[in-house]
């Protein structure tokens, strides 16, 4: 039998041995535990930011063509054309719209454009009767698509009879005039006359500065 004193001796290392055996890493608290569990979610590939060069790189639809040589730069009261660099804008013109000197060798050539009425044949027998054609001469006409509609191209060659101040008859001069429907009443008129060496070289820029027109 084992004495009363030795017992509560025993029963006190026992409590200390067990007190000890507790002393290592505690349990983790409610708040502990909270932290744990709250590491971020894997963020998904939608929600990925997108590549800055990637989204704000250009298309390039130009097919290799520079789209702002095709600019419109004439900007008249009821349409805009696109002129070719090399062409001299008169800054006060009368009567007209718009002028252009067209560069030539000896002699400029002289583009107006602006907008009227009347009867296209009409105009056409004026254009015509302000010239004097060799033997057999006929002015020539033909059609051509602008913006839509069907213009007419009018090629007239002699000698014109230029009623400006200060000019007279002007031997070997030609005149490419084109009629642009626009209403119902009114026609835009281009007129590019001048030497006929001068006109032949820019025979093609202005077919394209015509085709260039645009309806406001």
């Amino acid at each position: 039998m084992i004495p009363r004193k030795q017992t509560a001796m025993w029963g006190v290392l026992c409590s200390g041995l067990l007190v000890t055996a507790g002393c290592g890493d505690s349990a983790p608290t409610a708040s502990q535990t909270g932290k744990l569990n709250t590491a971020p979610p894997l963020e998904s590939e939608e929600s990925q930011p997108a590549d800055d060069d990637a989204a704000t790189a250009p298309v390039d639809t130009s097919d290799g063509e520079n789209k702002t040589t095709a600019a419109a730069n004439v900007d008249l009261q009821g349409m805009t054309f696109a002129a070719p660099a090399d062409w001299s804008r008169n800054a006060n013109p009368v009567f007209v719209e718009a002028e252009f000197a067209l560069p030539g060798e000896d002699e400029d050539a002289r583009l107006t454009i602006m907008k009227a009425g009347g009867d296209k044949q009409a105009n056409i027998d004026r254009w015509v009767s302000q010239f004097q054609m060799a033997e057999g001469d006929k002015p020539s006409t033909s059609e051509i698509d602008v913006n839509g509609q069907t213009a007419t191209v009018v090629d007239i060659r002699g000698t014109y009879m230029d009623q400006r101040p200060g000019k007279g008859p002007q031997e070997n001069y030609r005149m490419l005039a084109y009629i642009i429907p626009f209403s119902a009443t009114d026609n835009y008129f281009v007129k590019a006359t001048g030497p006929k060496e001068t006109v032949a070289k820019h025979e093609e820029a202005i077919a394209e500065f015509v085709k260039s027109g645009k309806h406001k």
